[in-house]
């Protein structure tokens, strides 16, 4: 009989021998696969109780062998999966295109740390229902009287903010249908991401009551491929919008604010940005307009208000960039200087750019800030300062002098209250423009009333660099140099022989 210390050496023996067996065979010891757990298996819900797409799920997960590092996320159908340290989720199902509800397995499998996957993932079947998408236009709001650009008067240049809305997630909506007046042609069709749109007129010169528009998406300078159709010129226009899901359930349509288009008769426009508008003013600048042969132009109210509201302003400087685009020439005059030169320093970029030319007349208030850098795209430097307490005059009967003799002579047939000279850039060879000054004020100083003897340039030039001039600039009321009655000569010199409006 063996002994029990040659019985226990014999056993371990035959252990020794199957292990190495095992090794030899190139087997591997078992590690047990992690488990998953939801917090509930099934929901009912039927009709109207469903849930919307947006679900909250749970889950966790235990290891025997090792500890759980993730879990995989699939829905649909366990073909793809998803990786997440979490342990619970807002997830988007998707509903069948054409279908209100379905009946969806959210599956979750927990990972371990030796990269085991649960071979029998844990589910929840979600009843769910689609709910349809809104959508809805955004117009800047006025706060405390501050004013706001939501024009009712434009040419062809329209700009439009919307927001949709989907109560099943932003990520549910599929695209949007525009229509413009018509919601019963095709719609152009805009993908989710989209927020904001630019329309722009093309082929205005034909006698069509109708254009096809460019479209641009938010900011972009480049316009998609495909044209919208049905803008009404010289017409009252609406533009509706709405909101399609990933279920292809429609928002109801959004009707925009009515906006009037106004068809480009010209390649001339006349901006007329005094307080008010103040008409007489825009008749003076049109009789010198048709004075010069010009019988047909354009006019844009920059500073034309309904309460708070600018009714011609473009609501932001890239649509104003887009509408003076439309147009080589402008004749532009005003009393509002800081909106003016805000405006035009933002907006004319691209209509130099192209080759554009401006006579601008702009009457100047003392608290304008005499340094300001909305000049800089000006024929003109910085304005002459004041001493504090007086103001430039120029009375009455007063002599508008020309620095060349090819210029004629002016003489106010007014008291001119706010002149304002100002100095011209320095001349460089390397500069893209050079300046001159054209013509000097005999101003003088309030309180008390002395000549001034400084800088009284009052009118300058820009002329391309071995080029002509695409910008005459002054900071008088030029409807008051009218002395001599010689007016139209002024605007030949200007309109005619140097910016050459008739070419």
């Amino acid at each position: 009989m063996l002994s029990l210390r040659k019985l226990s050496i014999c056993i371990f023996s035959l252990l020794a021998v199957v292990a190495c067996k095992k090794g030899f065979d190139g087997q591997t010891t078992f590690q047990s696969p992690p488990d998953t757990f939801m917090a509930v298996d099934t929901i009912h819900r039927i009709g109207a109780d469903r849930l919307t797409t947006r679900v909250i799920a749970n889950w966790w997960g235990t290891s025997k062998v090792g500890f759980v590092v993730g879990y995989e996320v699939s829905t649909d159908s366990m073909k793809t999966w998803k990786y997440t340290t979490r342990q619970d989720s807002a997830i988007l199902l998707n509903i069948p295109p054409g279908s209100d509800s379905a009946d969806i397995n959210i599956f979750v499998r927990a990972v371990d740390n030796l990269g085991q996957r649960d071979p029998s993932p844990a589910s929840t079947l979600y009843p769910i229902k689609n709910s349809a998408p809104i959508v809805k236009f955004i117009y800047a709001a006025s706060v405390g009287g501050s004013l706001t650009q939501n024009p009712t008067i434009a040419f062809p240049v329209l700009k439009y903010n919307f927001q949709g809305i989907d109560p099943d997630g932003s990520g549910d909506i599929y695209q949007y249908e525009l229509y413009l007046n018509d919601t019963n042609a095709s719609p152009f069709i805009l993908n989710a991401g989209t927020s904001s749109i630019t329309l722009k007129g093309v082929k205005l010169d034909s006698l069509s009551s109708s254009t096809e528009c460019l479209v641009f998406l938010g900011n972009n300078n480049k316009a998609l491929i495909s044209t919208a159709q049905g803008l009404k010129l010289n017409a009252s226009n609406t533009i509706y919008i709405r909101a399609v899901d990933k279920a292809l359930a429609k928002s109801q349509l959004i009707a925009s604010n009515p906006i009037y288009v106004k068809r480009p008769v010209s390649d001339i426009l006349l901006v007329n940005a005094y307080s008010g508008g103040n008409l007489s003013v825009t008749n003076f600048y049109a009789t010198r307009a048709i004075n010069q042969g010009f019988s047909k132009f354009d006019t844009l109210l920059l500073t034309e208000l309904d309460g708070t509201n600018y009714t011609q302003l473009a609501p932001d400087v890239l649509t104003q960039s887009r509408t003076f685009s439309l147009f080589k020439k402008i004749i532009w005059f005003s009393d509002n200087a800081q909106l003016s030169l805000s405006v035009g320093q933002q907006s004319t970029k691209d209509f130099f750019d192209n080759n554009g030319k401006i006579f601008m007349a702009l009457d100047i208030t003392s608290s304008f800030d005499a340094q300001s850098n909305f000049l800089d795209f000006t024929p003109a430097q910085s304005l002459v300062s004041l001493p504090t307490g007086d103001q430039f005059k120029i009375a009455n009967n007063s002599i508008v002098k020309p620095l060349y003799s090819n210029w004629p002579t002016l003489k106010t047939n007014a008291s001119i209250n706010r002149p304002r000279p100002f100095t011209i850039p320095n001349n460089s060879a390397s500069s893209s423009y050079q300046f001159d000054s054209l013509y000097t004020g005999n101003l003088f100083v309030t309180y008390p009333s002395n000549s001034w003897t400084g800088t009284s340039t009052i009118m300058s030039i820009r002329r391309k660099t071995g080029g002509k001039a695409n910008f005459i600039f002054t900071t008088l009321p030029v409807q008051s140099l009218d002395g001599n009655n010689n007016i139209d000569s002024l605007f030949n010199k200007v309109l005619i022989s140097e910016l050459e409006f008739n070419k």
